[in-house]
């Protein structure tokens, strides 16, 4: 239990840093708060009832949370801001939930027409700045639900170090959730501990090579399209790779993939390229045009928004006419051959060529 108790709402500070303000409920903001938790999207990430009613805003601003600013269990700040209309008011909702070892959980959600602004990043700073001038308050933890891109990448702005993925967390309508847990203690700093890599669009006449989508898992398929889906777009988001979706240009259908790795070796001036094609595609030149973008686009100068590297690299069973062709036909050579290093699906061995291409105007 904290020090000092709360007088609600005379005791909730008012912060502010000139774009969204942070501030206590009021009753004025119950109209808001329906429209809020009656969006799909607060629905899917958020425990708020089903329907939601006016008496549940009611409830919610008169007794829930001023019950934990009195009691230091929950203290819960009403976001504003302005909304597309210029109008400025009720945006969402930012707290911080008390918990045991000095600890306090983030917890928010904004309004439908507040989202996309910025408005959440700022509110977050906001809150967590000033709840680390609370004595009880050493550490801010964030349970955020797995697959909730938008809260990940807020949370990953505000400095929160991620240590992983907790399975079957959180009880959401009768299903528990898997959650990326993260952390954020007074001494560190605010600034994102990671790279959060997003593919940028490439293009040929034919293709066009975006970041992967959660609808992109139906094409992939079943039992593990959602999960194959979700790898590739951790691993933008941590920093480790950059993953693009292969689609046709007109379709936007799925039709492979591609991605570079080992980004931050020793050879920070090196990366690795591979990439697989959808069964049906087999056949055409779609990899090689593919992969002839990405090299384009990974030698390209860091100040003309490529990736700057000096050397690219990748490897191809030697059984894999498709994928020694692709290299090839994009200017990769073949320059090592190991033994018996490529593992086979039957559970035998076959060599494992090696391909690089040197960037011509690297310095």
């Amino acid at each position: 239990m904290m020090s000092d108790l709360f007088t609600f709402p005379d005791d909730v500070p008012t912060l502010t840093d000139g774009t969204v303000t942070l501030r206590a409920h009021s009753l004025s903001d119950v109209d808001a708060m329906v429209e809020q938790c009656s969006d799909p999207e607060s629905i899917t990430w958020t425990r708020v009832p089903v329907p939601y009613k006016r008496e549940d805003a009611v409830r919610y601003i008169t007794e829930i949370v001023p019950a934990g600013w009195r009691n230091r269990t929950e203290l819960n700040f009403a976001i504003e801001g302005t909304h597309p209309d210029g109008v400025r008011r009720f945006s969402g909702s930012a707290s911080l939930r008390i918990g045991g070892n000095q600890s306090a959980e983030i917890i928010g959600g904004m309004h439908p027409a507040a989202r996309g602004q910025g408005f959440f990043y700022r509110a977050l700073k906001l809150v967590i700045d000033w709840g680390f001038t609370q004595p009880e308050i050493e550490v801010v933890i964030a349970n955020v639900n797995a697959t909730n891109w938008a809260s990940r990448r807020v949370i990953w702005a505000n400095g929160f170090t991620f240590s992983g993925t907790v399975p079957r967390f959180i009880p959401v309508r009768g299903e528990r959730k898997d959650i990326w847990f993260g952390t954020l203690r007074a001494e560190d700093s605010r600034e994102p501990k990671t790279a959060w890599h997003v593919p940028p669009m490439l293009e040929t006449d034919r293709l066009k090579l975006r970041p992967y989508r959660v609808s992109d898992a139906e094409r992939i398929g079943e039992p593990d399209g959602a999960a194959t889906v979700r790898r590739y777009m951790e691993a933008c988001a941590s920093g480790e790779q950059f993953v693009w979706c292969i689609a046709d240009l007109e379709t936007d259908e799925l039709l492979g993939r591609i991605r570079l790795s080992n980004l931050d070796g020793p050879d920070q001036t090196a990366a690795e390229v591979s990439y697989t094609l959808h069964p049906e595609q087999y056949g055409n030149d779609v990899l090689t045009d593919a992969l002839r973008v990405v090299t384009e686009w990974s030698f390209r100068p860091v100040g003309q928004e490529g990736l700057g590297k000096r050397r690219l690299s990748l490897t191809a069973a030697a059984s894999d006419k498709t994928s020694r062709y692709a290299a090839e036909q994009a200017g990769f050579q073949h320059v090592s051959t190991e033994p018996e290093a490529f593992a086979t699906a039957d559970g035998a061995f076959e060599d494992l060529l090696r391909y690089h291409r040197l960037n011509p105007d690297w310095r």
